[in-house]
């Protein structure tokens, strides 16, 4: 593979996370769990959308119904074999997960920015980004924006709840007190009726 020199910084970081955010509610008004992506090219345009499809059937034009129907999995697969992978940004809603982050740096992505870290299901609790080999050429940008950080963390607060172990939501709970609270609270509700 032959070394591309990374995205320029002056993309619309905000709005391109702001439109991964509205992939992730269209993911959850589809039946399926809050993650979206969008990806964009070096002239700050966006060339493919995806969201979450696992609750969802396939179709033709989605993988649907499988557990690698992530949002990132259905930006790669709808666009095919990739051009200039090195120029192009990935925006994610959520910190992308060890298959869907591994994808991004064998494809060659030259960034990926998420709005949410997540502190359960992230590659980067796993292994940290700056050291995994295959992530050496891929810029790696978490949370730049403290309010869209939060509206992530709470659009996917229930789904951590109701998807990862104890352990897991434990470690959603400290990492976004906050913006779990609510889940909590009904959680509290639901054990009192």
């Amino acid at each position: 593979m032959t070394e591309q020199p990374a995205p320029p910084l002056t993309l619309s970081h905000r709005a391109h996370l702001k439109a991964a955010l509205e992939m992730a509610r269209e993911a959850v008004a589809a039946g399926s769990s809050p993650v979206g992506a969008v990806l964009v090219n070096e002239q700050d345009e966006v060339v493919a959308r995806g969201r979450n499809r696992v609750g969802e059937d396939q179709t033709a034009e989605h993988v649907g119904g499988a557990s690698v129907a992530h949002a990132e999995m259905d930006v790669f697969f709808a666009l095919g074999k990739l051009k200039n992978p090195g120029k192009l940004t990935l925006y994610t809603s959520l910190e992308p997960c060890l298959m869907c982050g591994g994808a991004s740096a064998l494809l060659g992505m030259g960034r990926v920015v998420w709005a949410t870290d997540d502190a359960w299901g992230g590659s980067g609790r796993l292994i940290k980004w700056a050291d995994h080999p295959a992530m050496q050429a891929t810029e790696v940008m978490a949370c730049p924006y403290p309010d869209l950080e939060a509206e992530g963390a709470r659009l996917f607060a229930p789904e951590a709840r109701r998807a990862f172990p104890d352990e897991g939501w434990e470690l959603w709970r400290k990492r976004y007190p906050a913006e779990t609270q609510d889940v909590e609270e009904q959680d509290a509700e639901e054990d009192q009726g």
